[in-house]
């Protein structure tokens, strides 16, 4: 429901970002906290290398508690440095290739630090109350049909059951008797819904009826053939700001590094080789 109140392009923008955030949280920290975890040979493993590779390999370890990720990790670490060790013996550190990457990696260092400091760390509570204005405050109202239904496979029992309910039968426990859907058990319940989240002409059936109200004609869908009873109408209800926050730092975040960007690239004298 969230996703759906922000366009697409804004969320393919806030996807980009993964490459920029990644390890802000490390590069922002208190220097004064960093420790040791480990030894290499004298060489000292710290918990801001710690952090490094948890922003890179955390996410395949999510199911780890938090003491086995914590040891997983430094294990690879251990691993990386003694390779690392065994690599600079070898005079691998002295070749172009090697030196062009670093290169590479430094100035990517440097731009995730540039976002950190003119985007991450500078995004205010009245831009993101702006941004939630203006995409869910001034969004347009959706409404919605809390509906159940009975699903049965042939029209001529549709409308028995119909004729039952005509008579006074109760609906929830005709649908938990009677319906072959997957809602029957729960009285044909299918909660709240919007547009476009059921199939044509069983949510114009839906839409067209009053609360309260049940069809006096069965519906027929790819399914079968339905008996769909009304119990509310509302409007969508909206997400707070906290629901949000998240996507709300993300397209904010998005927006601040495009512009920042647009003005480097306006001082800049960019020539790509065709």
């Amino acid at each position: 429901m969230v996703r759906a109140l922000f366009n697409r392009s804004a969320l393919a923008a806030v996807a980009t970002l993964a490459l920029l955030s990644a390890g802000q949280s490390v590069l922002a920290q208190d220097a004064d906290k960093e420790s040791v975890i480990a030894t290499v040979n004298g060489r000292q493993i710290t918990t801001t290398q710690l952090g490094f590779i948890e922003a890179e390999l955390g996410p395949r370890l999510s199911k780890m508690l938090p003491l086995q990720r914590k040891q997983a990790l430094t294990t690879v670490l251990v691993d990386l440095e003694l390779v690392a060790e065994a690599a600079e013996k070898e005079g691998l550190d002295k070749s172009k290739l090697f030196k062009d990457q670093m290169d590479f990696l430094r100035r990517r260092a440097l731009r995730n630090e540039y976002f950190r400091k003119h985007v991450d760390t500078a995004i205010t509570k009245e831009e993101l109350q702006e941004a939630y204005e203006e995409q869910i405050g001034k969004a347009p109202v959706r409404n919605q049909v809390h509906a159940r239904h009975i699903l049965v496979k042939e029209e001529a029992e549709a409308k028995a059951i119909v004729k039952e309910l005509d008579g006074g039968a109760d609906f929830v426990e005709l649908a938990k008797k009677k319906s072959t859907g997957p809602s029957g058990p729960n009285g044909g319940d299918l909660g709240y819904f919007g547009s476009g989240q059921m199939v044509p002409a069983f949510e114009a059936a839906a839409f067209g009826m009053d609360k309260g109200a049940y069809s006096k004609e069965p519906i027929k869908t790819q399914f079968g053939w339905h008996i769909i009873k009304v119990e509310d109408k509302r409007e969508e209800p909206k997400p707070t700001f906290e629901q949000v926050e998240t996507e709300l730092r993300g397209l904010v975040s998005q927006k601040k590094f495009s512009e920042l960007l647009d003005g480097l690239k306006a001082k800049a004298k960019i020539e790509i080789v065709k």
